[in-house]
């Protein structure tokens, strides 16, 4: 009996001890569902309406490695990059929307934009050349197309391109406004102010084509006609670039630096993606003896446009002359050299000889200086401490040129502004994106 009442209490034991050290069994596990890529594009769609750029950029770009057949999302990706100042990102959201829908118009028509923006014209002229395979007389393509050409040079191409479209749409205003700039730009004056006057009779309150008839009025020397015109055109729409930047342009010819600064800001905010606005400004700012405001301008074209010699050689410059920063100035007359077939390099060659001997003279200066203060200090007793030299100042030499060499006019043609479907109001599709008159 002994035995049994312990070998009960042994079991009861074993079977306590194992209840106590057994684990509980985990709970089940809950699955983390990943947003899809329809879902993600709503949320973006929805940020983008709210202009909420950021927020918008994170999810299209979510949206579009989670499928990136959602052409949409490549596409307004493309949009939200350019309104936060990303040229590069934005002509590769565009790029893969072409990918995802090679008849996606609003795409081609935006990179093709941004293709001009960044000056690689030959990718937007078979862009476009490409997109016209689908319907050759599309009215968008060929007169962006013609634009490309004339850019390029290439008249005889581009008044074809125009005349193919005006085969089909004969009272098309914007093809007549490019029609124009082609006879402008060959020099053919009579010809080019004869079809802006048709494109006026087609649409009067196009500001266009009142900014387009105040440069022929100004290379033909009326300042104060070609004036009227474009504060007519301003009028008419006070959001023109183009207008603003020929007034700009006029102003810094008078040297009337203040009004000239005060357009070309204008410009910058309706065009903040466009080096021009910031590269003239830059020139207004230098006249108003404003240098490191005119840097911050130079360094701004620089942020939209890979080293352009222009604002290389402008800040380059200002750190040589009235910011006597002759280190800096030595680095950008070095980078303006590297950059091939740089229009003034001569003139850099010679500062940089310059400023070379300055900063070689400012040393052996300094060093004069120390050893001086060595030997008065041996004399006196003080040790042999180190005197610092005086900040050498470089020799501004200014530009000889007249302020009128270089300037150019701002056209407003046919051009590629942004396609807004699919951006800012909900619509998925971006099919039908127009573009507008502001080639400018």
């Amino acid at each position: 009996m002994r035995y049994w009442k312990s070998g009960i209490a042994a079991s009861i034991l074993a079977f306590a001890t194992a209840c106590a050290t057994t684990p509980p069994p985990p709970p089940p596990t809950e699955q983390v569902r990943l947003e899809t890529g329809e879902e993600l594009f709503e949320k973006g769609m929805q940020a983008l309406a709210q202009e909420n750029w950021e927020a918008a950029r994170d999810a299209f770009a979510l949206a579009t490695e989670r499928d990136p057949s959602l052409a949409n999302a490549h596409y307004n990706l493309g949009h939200v990059q350019e309104k936060l100042g990303d040229l590069a990102a934005a002509e590769a959201a565009y790029e893969g929307a072409v990918q995802a829908d090679a008849g996606h118009k609003g795409a081609i028509l935006n990179l093709g934009r941004v293709y001009r923006l960044r000056g690689k014209l030959d990718r937007a002229a078979a862009l476009y050349e490409k997109a016209l395979e689908a319907d050759e007389y599309d009215v968008d393509y060929l007169n962006n197309l013609s634009v490309i050409y004339r850019l390029q040079k290439r008249y005889q191409e581009a008044e074809a391109a125009l005349r193919k479209l005006l085969s089909r749409t004969p009272k098309n205003p914007e093809a007549y406004k490019n029609l124009g700039l082609i006879y402008f730009d060959q020099g053919n004056l009579r010809l080019a102010e004869f079809v802006l006057v048709e494109a006026r009779k087609l649409d009067a309150e196009d500001a266009g084509i009142y900014n387009n008839l105040g440069m022929i009025a100004l290379r033909n020397g009326d300042r104060r006609r070609a004036l009227g015109y474009f504060r007519q055109a301003i009028e008419i729409d006070p959001d023109c670039y183009a207008c603003h930047m020929n007034a700009g342009s006029i102003a810094l010819a008078f040297r009337d630096y203040q009004a000239a600064h005060d357009a070309f800001q204008r410009a910058g905010e309706l065009e903040p993606n466009r080096y021009e606005p910031f590269l003239m400004n830059a020139y207004a700012l230098e006249g108003l003896k404003d240098a490191e405001g005119a840097v911050q301008a130079f360094e701004r074209v620089l942020r939209l446009r890979d080293e352009d010699p222009e604002a290389i050689f402008g800040i380059a410059e200002l750190y040589y002359g009235p910011l006597g920063k002759l280190e800096q100035a030595k680095a950008f007359y070095e980078r303006y050299l590297a950059i091939p077939n740089a229009p003034r390099h001569e003139d850099a060659k010679t500062r940089l000889e310059l400023v070379e001997a300055r900063i070689a003279a400012g040393a052996a200066a300094a060093a004069q200086e120390q050893e001086e203060r060595r030997r008065e200090r041996r004399s006196s007793g003080d040790g042999d401490g180190l005197g610092l030299g005086d900040d050498f100042m470089g020799e501004y030499f200014e530009d000889q040129a007249s302020d009128e060499e270089g300037l150019e006019l701002e056209d407003e043609g046919m051009g590629d502004e942004p396609a807004e479907e699919g951006a800012g109001d909900g619509d998925l599709g971006g099919e039908d994106a127009q573009e507008g008159a502001a080639e400018e």
